[in-house]
C-alpha cells in the first residue's frame, strides 16, 4: 500500500490539517496519509529568509518523523513538501530513501502535461523573484506565461476570501490578456481550494497547486533510489537529523 507524507515546512499545524483533509478526498483508497509540521521557522513562509530557514526545517522534520516512525522512510512512501517554494527539496531527495517532491515541482509537472502555458499567481510580492528563479532552475521557464502576486501573503489571503477572489481575478485576467496564459495556477498552500471559486469567473481553466500535486503523485510511480551520499559529521543539529546524515544507509532509514 502506498503512503503519502505531507510535510508542512510552515509551522502552522492548522494549515497542515486543512491540507490533509483536502488530500484525503483526492487520493485513491489504497493510499494512506500522514502529516508532519515543522517545529521551528516561520508560521507562513513569505520571504527569502523564511524560505532558507524552511529548507533546514524540512530536513529536520523528516528526520524527526522517520525516527519516530521508521516505516515512513520506506520506498513506497512519497513525501510532499507542502510549500510552493519547495524548500530543501533537492537535499531531502538526496538523503531520503523514499520518493520526495515539492508542491512547485509536482504541480508544474502536472500543468506541463496539460499543454499550453501556465500563468502563476501567489500571495506576497516577495515571492515573484523567488518563483522566477525556481522555474528557471527546474527547467519550467518555457511553459510559464507569467507570474503575478497579491500584495498579501497566502496566509492572509486565505482569511479574506472575498477580497482575495477579486484580486485573483484581476491578476488572472492580466495573465490571460497580456501574457496569453492558457491556464492559471494558484500557487501556495494558503490559496489551496480557491480555484473552485475563481474558475467560473475566467475563460481558461484554473488549477490549485496543492490539488495538482496530489493528483500528480497519485498517477506517478515511486522512484527507484540510487546511491546514498557519504556519511556527514555535523555540529549543532538536532539528534535525529545528525543521525540521519551520519548514517544515511542504515536499515533504520533505508
Amino acid at each position: 500500500m502506498r503512503h503519502l507524507l505531507i510535510l508542512n515546512p510552515n509551522t502552522d499545524s492548522t494549515l497542515t490539517q486543512k491540507l490533509v483533509l483536502r488530500a484525503t478526498t483526492l487520493l485513491p483508497e489504497n493510499t494512506t496519509i500522514s502529516s508532519t509540521t515543522a517545529n521551528f521557522g516561520a508560521r507562513y513562509i513569505a520571504c527569502r529568509a523564511s524560505l532558507a530557514i524552511a529548507a533546514h526545517a524540512t530536513l529536520d522534520t523528516f528526520a524527526r518523523t522517520s525516527k519516530d516512525n521508521p516505516l515512513i522512510a520506506k520506498p513506497d512512501t512519497t513525501v510532499l513538501i507542502a510549500c510552493f517554494g519547495d524548500p530543501g527539496l533537492a537535499a531531502l531527495q538526496d538523503i531520503a530513501s523514499c520518493t520526495v517532491t515539492g508542491m512547485a515541482q509536482a504541480s508544474l509537472q502536472a500543468c506541463q502535461k496539460k499543454g499550453g502555458r501556465t500563468g502563476i499567481i501567489t500571495g506576497g510580492t516577495a515571492w515573484k523573484p523567488m518563483i522566477e528563479e525556481l522555474v528557471t532552475a527546474a527547467g519550467f521557464s518555457s511553459a510559464i506565461a507569467g507570474i503575478r502576486t497579491l500584495p498579501d501573503s497566502g496566509e492572509h489571503a486565505s482569511k479574506c476570501p472575498e477580497t482575495t477572489l477579486q484580486a485573483l481575478r484581476e491578476q488572472a485576467c492580466n495573465l490571460i490578456t497580456s501574457d496569453h496564459a492558457d491556464h492559471i495556477l494558484l500557487a501556495g498552500a494558503g490559496l489551496a481550494g480557491l480555484n473552485s471559486a475563481l474558475s467560473p469567473l475566467l475563460p481558461v481553466p484554473v488549477y490549485c497547486s496543492f490539488t495538482e500535486s496530489i493528483t500528480h503523485i497519485a498517477h506517478s510511480p515511486c522512484e527507484q533510489k540510487g546511491s546514498k551520499p557519504a556519511p556527514l559529521i555535523t555540529t549543532g543539529l538536532s539528534a535525529p537529523l545528525a543521525n540521519l546524515l551520519a548514517h544515511p544507509c542504515t536499515e533504520k532509514y533505508c
